[in-house]
């Protein structure tokens, strides 16, 4: 259904990507993996002619629609934006509705062979079997990120499209639109192709991963939890044959050291009237040169080293907090113009991690903006320790500066040299010039780097975020999500990604009424024995093995120094 063949793409007049092929199959449920900032968007683009390639063919065979992830700011009702997906029909109604008479007589006769007084009611059974029907004369910017989705959904229906591309189409989903949203792709009669940083929809939809990674694209059939399988066998496999090509180097180099000082010392001793000896000297060389030839062999299959995945690194820090009542919530009521919140009551204590969860528009955000202060209850009070301090990641990142650049940012948030700045912004994966871009021109991914790096400084007892990962990619937020766990302080936690909630083990679920609960979880994390692991982990000496597992025996620092 969908093919790409040597395509390249020019970005700032350097390639981002050149000769990318892949295929996507009939009825495959395709997801499109990989860091913020590889281009994946850019071959959404290419895929639906928005952009065109310096090179190489996109060929796409049928119909196709998109479901994009940004909010649609658009005047139009939910009816008639559903209506417009009829691109041939639609243009007929607009001109036999117009009320204009001539309009009207010159389309009437085909507007009725084509059944286009028929669209307005299928268009309302599109939005009615999306659960939209309430919503037909709403405007798009006034419905949710969930309801601007679905509405996109019911508009592709009118269209009947073989190809179906979702860009991020969680991002704005409450946890049972995702569901929803899950057995959608899975019933649909056709092919898709998304992009998506949330493992848990993934794992759910995926039937095979197409990983973008340094311009190219590497096919890995299953979903999420099978594509991770396959990358640490392929990870260990590559480090096995660069470990047993470093071995066999190192021994290569050594005999043929030892055959040249052997060869050399013979050739010094040998006499023209012992042929023996000049033989013998003859013969090292011979097989001096023939480990020579083996060395040039060797280089010419030499694997690829590893690659070392570029990861943040990040370990939140707190000072400790020994009162066991940190918060607590007494008769709190809230609402805007209808209530929210009635009459409710609850306590966070030390260490506590707690998930808010609820549909959208249940007040998760509100509840979380009252915790930490920055709302007041109409009646009821709120009561926090006075030496509580709470880290607030916002999901509209509205504590970021406007104007100045990243390293400024960070640099006004605390008190340290900017050399030092410099060094933790490398390991936010910020280096060299990347620190003095304009914090205006960076993407949400950026952003929310350096908001997760401002709380690195706020010492907080109690971290509260607010959908965190909304713009990170899937290896960003495992190394949030590890530096969260082993984090000693208290966690409150919004976030449409299932996954991340394993951190959490309370829940605050917020609907027609409020329930706080405990959740089913394992063992609690020992956080001293991971610090412990991790220490380890980092300090242990690098060992060899050959597939017998037996530790090779060569010198590591040696092999380097004959590496360079």
């Amino acid at each position: 259904m969908l093919s790409i063949q040597q395509v390249r793409f020019d970005h700032d007049r350097q390639p981002l990507f050149d000769g990318v092929s892949f295929e996507v199959a009939p009825n495959e449920r395709a997801v499109l993996f990989g860091t913020n900032g590889s281009g994946k968007t850019t071959l959404f683009q290419l895929i639906v002619g928005k952009l065109v390639p310096e090179a190489g063919k996109v060929d796409v065979r049928g119909t196709i629609g998109v479901v994009e992830q940004t909010v649609l700011e658009n005047d139009s009702t939910a009816l008639e934006y559903v209506m417009r997906g009829d691109l041939e029909r639609y243009p007929l109604y607009a001109a036999v509705t117009s009320g204009d008479t001539q309009r009207v007589l010159c389309v009437y006769d085909e507007a009725l062979a084509a059944d286009v007084f028929g669209l307005e009611d299928e268009a309302r059974r599109a939005l009615k079997q999306l659960g939209l029907e309430a919503h037909e004369t709403s405007r798009l910017r006034e419905l949710s990120g969930g309801e601007q989705t679905r509405v996109q959904l019911a508009r592709l229906t009118m269209r009947r499209v073989d190809v179906v591309l979702l860009d991020e189409p969680t991002n704005h989903l409450d946890i049972d639109s995702i569901e929803w949203l899950t057995e959608w792709v899975n019933e649909f009669d056709g092919t898709v192709l998304a992009i998506s940083h949330d493992r848990q929809f993934i794992d759910d939809i995926a039937t095979v991963i197409l990983e973008l990674e340094e311009g190219r694209v590497t096919r890995y059939p299953g979903n999420y939890t099978a594509y991770t399988a396959q990358k640490r066998e392929e990870q260990r496999r590559d480090a096995r044959d660069h470990d047993r090509y470093v071995a066999r180097k190192s021994e290569l180099l050594d005999m043929i050291h030892r055959y040249k000082g052997w060869h050399l010392r013979a050739k010094a001793t040998a006499s023209v009237r012992s042929p023996g000896a000049q033989k013998g000297a003859a013969n090292l060389a011979v097989k001096m040169k023939a480990r020579e030839r083996k060395l040039e062999q060797l280089e010419t299959a030499r694997p690829d080293k590893p690659k070392e995945a570029t990861h943040i690194h990040v370990r939140f820090q707190t000072d400790p907090l020994e009162a066991s009542t940190w918060l607590s919530f007494d008769d709190v009521s809230f609402g805007y113009g209808r209530p929210l919140f009635e009459r409710l009551s609850f306590t966070i204590n030390r260490g506590d991690r707690i998930s808010i969860v609820g549909p959208n528009g249940s007040g998760k955000t509100t509840l979380l903006k009252l915790i930490t202060g920055e709302l007041v209850p109409e009646s009821g009070n709120v009561t926090r320790h006075p030496r509580l301090k709470i880290g607030y990641f916002s999901q509209t990142l509205a504590k970021l500066p406007d104007d100045g650049t990243l390293l400024d940012a960070l640099l006004a948030e605390s008190d340290i040299p900017e050399t030092e700045a410099r060094t933790l912004l490398a390991h936010f994966l910020f280096r060299r010039d990347e620190v003095y871009k304009p914090i205006r021109e960076a993407s949400m991914g950026e952003k929310c780097r350096i908001a997760f790096l401002i709380l690195y400084f706020s010492d907080a007892h109690l971290l509260a975020l607010d959908e965190p990962t909304n713009y990170l990619d899937v290896a960003t937020r495992e190394q949030i999500e590890t530096a969260l766990e082993v984090y000693r302080g208290g966690l409150i936690l919004i976030s449409h990604d299932r996954t991340f909630h394993r951190l959490t083990d309370r829940v605050i679920e917020l609907g027609e009424t409020v329930k706080v609960h405990a959740k089913e979880t394992g063992p609690p994390v020992d956080v001293d024995a991971a610090l412990r692991t991790i220490e380890a982990l980092a300090n242990e000496e690098q060992k060899f093995f050959d597939e017998a597992g037996n530790v090779l025996p060569f010198d590591e620092s040696e092999q380097m120094r004959r590496n360079e």
